[in-house]
């Protein structure tokens, strides 16, 4: 109940500046309200008859009490300042009949409730409104110094009484002055302080927000300024595929039979997907978007960047990579993945500018939970680190380079990018003797294929380019999915109107009509539940999409292959007691 009360009193609609007298305000008019009629309620019904001068009290306490619940009505309406001057000309102007009436002797002890409308006048309204009450109040006495003369009181004992009065209502107004003044520099230096705070806080947040952006275009310029270093490896790559794809092609003038036709399609689709590889990595490097997880083999990944570290190291160091002969599938960013390793490897090239050795090696490992782990180890025979440095090298814009070779982001970049794949780094350094870089990622859980035909789920693919397709049905179909298709969104909203509801829906991104997004959001407001693939090429837009994109629909990059787009659907349809509890990443 007396929390209720209070969150009453607070809602008073009232300006900033005046909430805190309203409130105050407010509490003093409740008390006259009510305990004013309650007094002269005891008062009557406790027998005997009133004496004149009560019964003047009586109309003019009642009059009081009356005033204070119009008063509070004013406030509570949002006029604060209309009930405020309303109640306390009303207080004086009762002061005025009460010495009119009675004269300077009449009011007797009551008289100290005349000091109320100085408190009232100085608090609400400052000290000029103070020092008028005073001299209102000072008139009120002399009228009724008035009234005892004219009743026949002794002129001296009149005098003695009014300057009495006067001497206490004057030591009141001045304490009452000295209180407010102090209250009034007290609250200025208060607003003061919130005025500095808030500034303060502002500069704060435009610097973090500036930071941040600072750091995520540093971040982009890096990313960029690795692809001009790893230029002339990219060309060599590509012309070394085109040239394999060309030497292939001439084969339908030299070779008859089938058998030979089979060998060169194959030929041509190995350095197909090696194109597309080489593309993937380059859109991966330059966009500036935010993080899709993928599940791939980092073995693969890693062997792919073998000619950009070799490009990117001096001739004078000595590379190794040990990359596993089985399959280690991690779910991370593919391209940003890739990127910490680089960052990782330009650290090291840095730290040997006479030569020396980099290794880089992927292994399974066991942390001390028993999880099964990925684990990629660079190290270098660099001049290593300190141990105060080793405990910072992951702070963003910490370097021990000059400001003219590095940001401080490389290592800062690799830490975000670990933690965000759900893993960890570990940091073995020891100076004059190399250090030694393990990230450390959770294998996924593996995603178990359907054994019948009811385990199937089934798949809505929704793309306009009909070869593109019809080779994904194909797949899709071969891998145990039930799949629909539909050439657009709008002929794919028809299909579940028509009660054939997917477990997936896989859908391009540019279309016309009704595109990707567009889809999306239509059915995810009609089935929450429903998982979700988009599928975008690089796009200027990229990072814009993916904000605008709900937070649980997967998205997946051109190119990519069908086997990956078959492990999305299974990952997305098979339930946690299918999964089981333990590994699991990303």
């Amino acid at each position: 109940m007396h929390n209720k009360a209070r969150d009453w009193l607070a809602r008073v609609p009232a300006g900033d500046g005046d909430r805190r007298k309203a409130r105050a305000l407010q509490r003093v008019l409740l008390l006259i309200g009510v305990l004013v009629p309650v007094f002269w309620t005891t008062r009557l019904l406790g027998g005997g008859a009133l004496a004149p001068i009560e019964r003047t009290y009586l109309v003019v306490h009642g009059g009081v009490a009356a005033l204070a619940m119009i008063s509070l009505a004013c406030v509570r309406v949002g006029r604060f300042r209309f009930g405020a001057v309303l109640f306390l000309v009303g207080c004086l102007a009762v002061i005025l009949v009460v010495y009119a009436l009675n004269g300077v002797n009449g009011p007797g002890p009551a008289q100290i409730t005349h000091v109320f409308p100085l408190a009232l006048a100085g608090l609400l309204f400052g000290r000029r409104a103070l020092w008028a009450t005073l001299i209102f109040i000072g008139l009120c006495v002399l009228v009724g110094v008035g009234r005892e003369l004219a009743n026949g009181t002794r002129p001296g004992l009149v005098a003695e009484i009014a300057v009495g009065l006067m001497i206490s209502f004057l030591v009141v107004a001045v304490v009452f002055d000295s209180t407010v003044a102090g209250l009034q520099a007290y609250l200025a230096d208060v607003e003061e302080r919130h005025r500095e705070l808030e500034q303060a806080r502002r500069s704060l947040k435009a610097e973090k927000e500036e930071r941040e952006h600072t750091m995520e275009q540093l971040v982009h310029v890096q990313k960029v300024r690795a692809i001009g270093q790893l230029a002339g490896g990219v060309a060599h790559d590509f012309n070394n595929i085109l040239g394999v794809i060309l030497g292939y092609a001439r084969w339908r003038e030299r070779r008859d039979g089938e058998a030979p036709l089979r060998e060169a399609l194959a030929g041509v689709e190995t350095a197909a997907r090696r194109g597309a590889a080489i593309s993937r990595k380059l859109l991966n490097f330059s966009r500036q978007d935010v993080a899709h997880p993928e599940v791939f083999d980092v073995g693969e990944a890693l062997h792919g960047l073998e000619s950009m570290l070799r490009q990117l190291f001096d001739p004078r160091v000595r590379i190794e990579l040990v990359l596993p002969a089985e399959s280690l599938p991690v779910r991370a960013d593919r391209g940003q993945l890739e990127l910490a390793v680089l960052n990782v490897a330009t650290n090291a090239r840095d730290v040997m500018p006479d030569g020396g050795h980099f290794r880089l090696a992927v292994s399974r490992v066991r942390d001390e939970r028993g999880r099964s782990l990925v684990e990629i180890a660079l190290s270098d025979t660099g001049e290593g680190m300190e141990e105060a440095v080793r405990r910072r090298i992951f702070e963003p814009f910490f370097t021990t380079k000059s400001q003219s070779s590095g940001t401080g982001l490389g290592l800062a970049v690799v830490g975000r990018v670990i933690h965000e794949a759900g893993g960890e780094i570990l940091v073995d350094s020891t100076p004059g003797r190399g250090s030694r870089f393990r990230l450390r990622l959770p294998e996924p859980v593996p995603v178990p294929v359907p054994a019948t035909e009811s385990a199937s789920p089934r798949v809505l693919l929704v793309d306009d380019d009909d070869e593109w397709r019809s080779a994904l049905v194909t797949a899709l179909e071969q891998g145990g999915c039930q799949v629909l298709s539909a050439r657009d969104g709008r002929e794919a909203w028809r299909v579940i109107a028509r009660g054939r509801v997917p477990d997936v829906l896989i859908t391009d991104y540019r279309m016309p009509g009704l595109d990707g997004l567009a889809l999306i959001r239509r059915l995810r407001a009609r089935y929450p539940d429903l998982a979700m693939v988009l599928i975008s090429d690089y796009l200027p837009e990229a990072a814009q999409l993916a904000r605008d994109l709900p937070p649980d629909v997967e998205r997946l990059s051109k190119p990519f292959s069908p086997a990956l787009l078959l492990q999305y659907v299974f990952m997305l349809t098979t339930s946690p007691e299918q999964s089981g509890d333990e590994g699991g990443g990303g």
